[in-house]
């Protein structure tokens, strides 16, 4: 069976022993279509069987995706013949001494994994701020190289940093940038490679890019629409700007389709004056497209009452409950379809249509957080691909 032009990736790789993955092989990846999921698997020359149980993180999570086919990969630290915890006794207000514990923690590794060949790289130790900021890009010279890149920030400073891993140099440098929100802590869903340059995508406010390639890249910044009117979030009832700001990015996807940033949200109805219990009119989904990045510019492409879709046929024979889902993720190649989570089941609707397209069951609760889209490259669509079992990739079916 061809393999699907795009995948919903979980973003925890399995762990297997070397001798189960194809020889030589350092991961493989089990394609499913869509609504399913397709998996990782990765050798534990790669993440750890055992890893060190004082590590933060327990098992691999893919952090980030460049459309060539790599994944940057957060994996937990193996176990360390680190120094044993040391004692410390203190004496509290109420007169008894406690004993304490203190250990070194080990710090997570990093690889990036090349799908299409079935190879990892392990990056050099280096002091990571925060996964979230990371992000890797192919190299624009097509020689199969990447860049991988954090974004470090202090909040009031007008400037900030790009740490830049090159496998050309198989170091870290760092590069000045400037920062363009200095008041605003950054929180980013995801780090993005198109057209040559990674793009940090905060929900609550807007984009970073630039060129990191560059030798003195210039930073921009995309600000986001402004939240839909009455949006219950957007009333400011938390008392904080900040957190009021965060409450409508928890409702926003901003992601890549046919090759332009969506921005898809969820716009909560106005309370009644005086009355926190009861919301008046419907929940609604829009659809914005970012039309110029140079200008910021975002065009409302639809805005649909869920209620439309709860009274739809298609919806109703699905046997889904008439609630608020999740906006899990925008369909790769058609903005118009837009996939949602709800309690345990993964469904697509056609907004413009208002009907369900797609729905299934997993296992477990699914949470957008554990997937992405990921729209894969043309190696990896072409008719040759179902015979390229060598290089791990299994196009036949996965479960969920």
């Amino acid at each position: 069976m061809a393999p699907p032009s795009w995948i919903i990736l979980s973003t925890a790789p399995r762990v297997s022993a070397p001798d189960a993955l194809p020889d030589g092989a350092d991961l493989s990846l089990a394609l499913a279509a869509p609504p399913g999921l397709s998996h990782l698997t990765v050798s534990t020359r790669v993440s750890p069987a055992d890893p060190d149980p004082h590590a933060r993180l327990d098992s691999p999570y893919v952090l980030a995706a460049d459309p060539s086919g790599l994944l940057l990969a957060i994996t937990p630290p193996p176990l360390s013949a680190s120094s044993p915890a040391t004692e410390r006794v203190r004496r509290g207000p109420d007169g008894v001494e406690r004993t304490f514990h203190i250990s070194y923690i080990p710090d997570p590794d990093y690889a990036v994994l090349d799908v299409a060949s079935a190879t990892a790289r392990r990056l050099p130790g280096r002091d990571i701020l925060s996964p979230a900021t990371l992000g890797v890009i192919a190299s624009p010279s097509g020689s199969g190289g990447f860049m991988v890149v954090e974004f470090q920030f202090i909040v009031g400073g007008t400037g900030a940093s790009l740490y830049c891993f090159s496998s050309h140099t198989g170091a870290w440098v760092e590069k000045k940038v400037r920062n363009p929100l200095p008041r605003w802590i950054w929180n980013f869903s995801d780090v993005l490679s198109h057209n040559g340059k990674l793009w940090w995508v905060d929900t609550a406010t807007g984009l970073l890019a630039c060129d990191p390639f560059a030798d003195n890249p210039d930073m921009a910044y995309v600000p986001l629409p402004p939240p839909e009117d009455g949006d219950e979030a957007a009333s400011g009832d938390c008392g904080c700007y900040y957190c009021s700001e965060r409450m409508i990015a928890s409702r926003r996807r901003i992601q890549l389709s046919n090759g332009t940033f969506r921005c898809g949200q969820i716009a909560s109805p106005p309370r009644k004056p005086k009355d926190h219990a009861a919301a008046a009119g419907p929940h609604t989904v829009t659809m914005r497209t970012l039309a110029d990045p140079e200008t910021a510019h975002w065009t409302l492409d639809y805005k649909v009452p869920l209620a439309d879709i709860w009274a739809d046929h298609t919806y109703k024979a699905a046997g889904l409950p008439e609630k608020e889902p999740v906006l899990a993720f925008i369909h790769p190649n058609n903005p118009d379809v837009l996939y949602f989570s709800l309690d345990h089941y993964l469904f697509a609707v056609d907004m413009r249509a208002k009907k369900l397209v797609e729905c299934q069951a997993h296992e477990s609760a699914v949470s957008p957080s554990s997937l992405f889209a990921w729209e894969l490259p043309p190696a990896f669509t072409a008719p040759a691909a179902a015979g390229l079992p060598e290089n791990g990739i299994d196009s036949g079916p996965a479960s969920a």
